[in-house]
């Protein structure tokens, strides 16, 4: 169903302004009651000269001649509202929903966009930690999002591999002469980021040290077998990551690393410094891009001793990209919004570069645990391992105390559905705070409040036969507040994901799982589905499946899954 769309076109006729006008006027009313879609006439009192109310009669009274089989017009305070009939929404949205199913809400297009979304940025040699799981997460649901609506993602994996971090976790490494054969089988990702943490609290007690981290990271800069075993290390390190990948549900279609984008600025440099001689150039021995102009100030490309810095990898990574992916232009960065300036200056650059793409900075805040901030060069951070092994005792824990059923699987589905619910739900500019207790409360605004929802709904559809569509049409459909206003929701949803791709929000769809969890258990509350009444119960039985499909979809968005029971 497109009544919005509808909506538009109706007004179309009887108001002097263009579709898209229109479009982007129409509102959602705050009550079911007053109508499923709005338009304010205010916008029109200067064309017509008219008060809003006298306009909002006027256009009211012209929209008697369309057919009241699918909509009734009304009109208050400056407002015109359509309401959808009782029984066109229930036969046209029911119908729509049980066929197509899990493509209920997709779009297809003939010529989706190629989009690279950079993701999963988490270096090499260092930590996987809780305020990671914001970058992968919503990379991974703007990645959904994205296909959902047609278009055509690839989310990578981009790493540091070079730098100080390496030689600071290779000189631990060495210094407490350990070797491939420590690296364990089982938490190998966590065993990686001790050895990081080590390596900054033995500095931190220890200056000196510093000296020798210098001395070592110039060492590797010539030595081949050092080189080898570093990278085997940092293979292996990856490896471990991709592990994490795989436990999220997070798909990766290749991977980059700085050390090859660093290469390939290098051998595009000289041609870019006769290109955009006027922006970049030497100065004081090192290479810059003067923004000044922009506003933008200077950004540091290659220093004085000829090391190429984030900026000049970012150039050369554009490169890498379009060679694996000749037939994008677009591309997306999911990273904190710490990076807000570092992405302007870059971008700027880009707009003389690769004149022909569009690059965006997908920002996020960052993340603290139980309202303690972390810090991956310090002590103060919590390991993934550690706090998904933390989210299986506490879900294990809630289920028991609730009487719920408590297989593995269950658990499993709860705990992850619960790490991206709680990333996803804020908007990405703020600061997450990650309490246990409220990521948990089975009746709050939580993944398992919503999961639990669905699990009740496919016991319901469990304990009958079928659901059939048959005669559907042969009905006189009445509804009830709590039936009009779920299905309506349901009906937004194609709403939802249209907002939430446009501006890449997952939020939108995760705040949409609330609002249809929230309203099914009214409708479940209020409305007896199994019931002697054939028809009542049939009625029910579709709306429940409708739900159940809907917020599976939606919940999918989000890489979220319905356990099987509860």
């Amino acid at each position: 169903m497109n009544v919005k769309d509808d909506f538009c076109a109706i007004l179309d006729t009887f108001v002097d302004l263009s579709k898209q006008e229109i479009h982007n006027l129409i509102e959602t009313p705050p009550e079911i009651t007053q109508g499923d879609y709005s338009f304010p006439v205010f916008s029109l009192s200067k064309i017509y000269k008219k008060n809003p109310k006298v306009i909002a009669e006027e256009i009211t009274e012209k929209l008697k001649s369309v057919s009241q089989n699918k909509y009734s017009f009304s009109c208050i305070s400056g407002y015109v509202n359509l309401k959808i009939t009782d029984d066109y929404l229930f036969k046209q949205l029911v119908q729509e929903v049980l066929e197509k199913d899990k493509d209920y809400g997709k779009t297809k297009k003939e010529t989706p966009k190629q989009i690279i979304i950079d993701t999963f940025n988490v270096n090499p040699l260092k930590t996987v930690h809780v305020g990671h799981l914001r970058n992968i997460v919503t990379g991974e649901s703007i990645n959904r999002l994205l296909k959902y609506s047609g278009e055509d993602p690839k989310p990578v994996f981009y790493s540091g591999d070079v730098g100080t971090h390496i030689a600071k976790w290779y000189w631990y490494f060495k210094k407490q002469k350990l070797t491939k054969k420590d690296i364990p089988e089982k938490y190998k990702t966590k065993w990686f980021g001790e050895i990081y943490i080590s390596a900054n609290q033995t500095l931190k007690e220890n200056k000196d040290y510093e000296q020798e981290i210098n001395e070592l990271q110039s060492k590797i800069q010539n030595n081949k077998e050092m080189q080898v075993e570093i990278k085997e290390l940092r293979d292996m390190c990856v490896k471990s990551y991709f592990k994490i990948a795989e436990e999220l549900d997070v798909y990766l279609d290749d991977s980059f690393f700085e050390s090859q984008s660093e290469r390939k600025f290098l051998e595009i440099q000289e041609d870019l410094q006769k290109k955009h001689a006027d922006i970049i150039y030497e100065s004081q021995g090192a290479i810059i891009a003067d923004l000044k102009k922009k506003d933008l100030d200077v950004l540091l490309l290659v220093k004085q001793n000829k090391a190429p810095l984030y900026g000049a990898k970012d150039i050369g990574l554009v490169l890498l990209k379009k060679e694996k992916y000749p037939d994008a232009s677009y591309f997306l960065y999911v990273v904190g919004s710490e990076q807000a300036f570092y992405f302007k200056q870059l971008f700027c650059l880009f707009d003389l570069i690769y004149k022909d793409n569009y690059h965006h900075h997908i920002a996020h805040g960052t993340v603290n645990f139980e309202s303690k901030k972390m810090a991956s060069r310090e002590g103060s951070l919590i390991l993934y391992e550690d706090f998904r092994d933390l989210l299986f005792k506490k879900v294990l824990e809630k289920l028991k105390e609730n009487n719920l059923e408590t297989e593995q699987q269950i658990v499993k589905d709860i705990a992850f559905g619960t790490i991206k619910f709680e990333m996803l739900k804020l908007g990405l500019n703020k600061t997450l705070d990650f309490s246990l207790k409220d990521a948990l409360d089975i009746q709050g605004d939580s993944s398992v409040y919503v999961q639990y929802s669905g699990v009740r709904a496919q016991s319901i559809l469990r304990k009958v036969e079928g659901v059939s569509l048959e005669n559907i049409h042969k009905l006189k459909i009445e509804l009830t507040i709590e039936e009009k206003t779920l299905l309506s929701l349901i009906n937004h949803f194609k709403e939802k994901i249209e907002l939430a791709t446009k501006e890449y929000k997952p939020h939108v769809i995760a705040n949409y799982c609330l609002l249809l969890a929230r309203m099914f258990n009214k409708f479940y509350s209020s409305c007896v589905v199994l019931s002697e009444d054939k028809q009542l119960q049939n009625k029910r039985l579709l709306i429940t499946k409708a739900y159940l499909i809907t917020l599976r979809n939606a919940l999918d968005l989000l890489g979220i899954k319905i356990p099987k029971k509860m």
